[in-house]
């Protein structure tokens, strides 16, 4: 069996009322499945575009990691060398 790609033009408002319109399971696994897609695309879209320090390159800092649901935090804490 093949599968048939069908592309359609839906009016913006018109898919938030069909979104309004869903069971609340199906706006879930709706929702889950947009989540999903971005954080692919924002994952993508690092990948490709590595960010321009410009000529003096990277300025000198503290170690960072990212903990989620905390945000940033220095490795060591704050009072961590340079």
């Amino acid at each position: 069996m093949t599968k048939a790609t069908v592309k359609l033009q839906i009016p913006f408002e018109s898919l938030l009322e069909a979104i309004a319109n869903l069971p609340p399971e199906e706006k879930r696994i709706l929702w889950q499945s947009l989540n999903e897609q971005m954080n692919k695309s924002e994952a993508d879209s690092l990948e490709q575009d590595p960010y321009d320090w410009g000529a003096e390159g990277q300025p000198q800092g503290k170690a960072v990691e990212y903990i989620p649901g905390v945000g940033l935090t220095v490795v060591g804490g704050k009072d961590a060398p340079t």
